[in-house]
């Protein structure tokens, strides 16, 4: 009896793996869950590194690299802060948005009165005539509120319509914590930003060369003008200045800062090294003042940008993981004459650690269930790389070769292509086949005890008989 039980346990565990894997298709890769663990794109959800702080005094660093579109370093990314003059980005993109840069701009007393006293200011004068751009490089490049108050009257009329002009390009880049109720960044409550936010818009604005030339230009000359003479400025990033030899770095292409006390100093850059272009946002550094507070003897915000350079650029570098056309793999193909090799749609590029041994990256495909025939070109799914926790590439794949159906032999098809009815007719063969298995191992293991049973009473009947005779 103990070995019968033992032979129906056994049957009953076959039956019950059966009944789990017919008609059940295998799960596959879910192909959104880079969202979620990607390095990639300035959305991104995990940054390469982000798990120390690197600066002593910053609020929020975001660095992101360009070619690649990785997202290597961020701290604090999201968390809600004060802009300062980061807003003039904004400002520079809404007018090369809505306006003619070449034409000319009357400069007035009302936009003039709306400038704070004591902010940084170009000299303009009332009555004197300039071009928008012209206009826009006393902004961009030394931060004139004066410029900007003109720019805003000009483009929209006042500046209360060129604010909601920025509202809406804001939502309209994906801000989700930003905010203007001014044109130039001087403090108010309403007017607040994120160091990603500010990334997403300085990102933005250097896809028009006519942003990215005034971002990038340390000097400017303004011819004169009607009410003035000529005029050149300088950057206030004096981490492209090379007469400043505390802070020029020449690594930094480009820049932008803003100061308040509420702000803070804060930068926002673009440099390039060892192949990679970096868009670097650092916000809310603290400077070092003089004993009696009065001059500020360190610029915490270009001595620790510089640190965040060397960090990146030092122990990083730009990686191609997949090459366009290269093939990675080969999928199987239903009823198909042969296998079909696959290739990325795109070229992988990522930025890693400098002393990553490429061989720990982890390939993950998401093949999409091909039948014959397949043509050349066919979307096949998509492959992700992985390094730890962490996508740091993904593309979709595409076929690289055709395949004709089989004709010497018809795959059967898989249980999950079938409709349910068929699985559980497969499902009822095998179990009732089973059944039977069952049954017969059952007979076989009491057949001995039916044989000894019945020689025993065969015996019992010899022996009753013979007592008879005796008699």
């Amino acid at each position: 009896m103990k070995r019968m039980r033992k032979a129906c346990l056994s049957v009953m565990c076959i039956i019950w793996l059966l009944m789990q894997c017919v008609g059940v298709p295998a799960a596959a890769l879910q192909s959104d869950s880079t969202v979620a663990s990607g390095s990639q794109t300035v959305d991104a959800a995990k940054a390469l590194e982000s798990q120390q702080k690197l600066v002593e005094t910053a609020k929020a660093v975001v660095v992101y690299e360009k070619t690649s579109g990785t997202m290597v370093y961020t701290w604090n990314a999201d968390g809600r802060i004060f802009p300062a003059s980061m807003v003039k980005l904004m400002t520079a993109l809404v007018a090369l948005d809505n306006t003619d840069i070449s034409q000319k701009v009357m400069v007035t007393t009302s936009a003039l009165n709306r400038v704070p006293v004591g902010a940084l200011r170009m000299g303009l004068v009332a009555g004197e005539e300039l071009t928008l751009e012209q206009l826009l490089y006393c902004m961009m490049v030394a931060s004139a509120n004066d410029a900007a108050m003109v720019i805003a009257q000009h483009v929209a009329g006042s500046q209360e319509a060129f604010i909601a002009k920025m509202n809406e390009k804001a939502r309209e880049l994906g801000c989700t914590d930003t905010n203007f109720s001014n044109v130039h960044g001087l403090h108010d409550e309403q007017t607040y930003t994120t160091a990603r936010d500010v990334c997403r818009i300085l990102l933005a604005g250097l896809e028009d060369p006519r942003f990215e030339a005034m971002f990038t230009t340390a000097k400017y000359t303004i011819p004169a003008t009607n009410l003035s003479k000529e005029r050149t400025i300088k950057t206030t990033n004096n981490m492209m200045l090379t007469t400043s030899w505390d802070y020029y770095d020449q690594r930094v292409t480009g820049g932008r800062t803003g100061s308040t006390d509420a702000a803070g100093r804060c930068i926002a850059i673009t440099a390039e090294a060892s192949g990679m272009e970096l868009v670097c946002v650092l916000m809310g550094a603290e400077p070092t003042y003089s004993e009696d507070k009065q001059v500020v003897l360190r610029f915490g915000s270009f001595e620790e940008m510089s640190e965040i350079l060397d960090y990146v650029f030092d122990g990083y570098a730009l990686y191609q993981l997949a090459a366009k056309g290269q093939i990675v793999t080969q999928l199987e193909v239903t009823n198909g004459a042969n296998h079909v090799a696959v290739q990325p749609e795109r070229s992988v590029l990522t930025v890693l650690p400098a002393d990553i041994d490429l061989y720990t990256l982890r390939w993950e495909f998401v093949s999409d269930n091909l039948t014959a025939p397949v043509e050349v070109g066919t979307e096949a799914g998509a492959v992700q790389i992985w390094h730890g926790d962490i996508c740091v590439g993904q593309t979709n794949l595409i076929t690289a070769n055709s395949v004709e159906v089989e004709t010497t032999l018809v795959m059967p098809k898989r249980p999950s292509e079938m409709d349910g009815r068929g699985s559980w007719k497969i499902l009822l063969f095998v179990v009732c086949g089973i059944a039977g298995v069952a049954v017969v191992v059952m007979l076989f293991s009491a057949a001995p005890k039916i044989i000894r049973r019945i020689k025993v009473k065969n015996m019992r009947r010899r022996r009753r008989k013979n007592r008879r005779r005796a008699r």
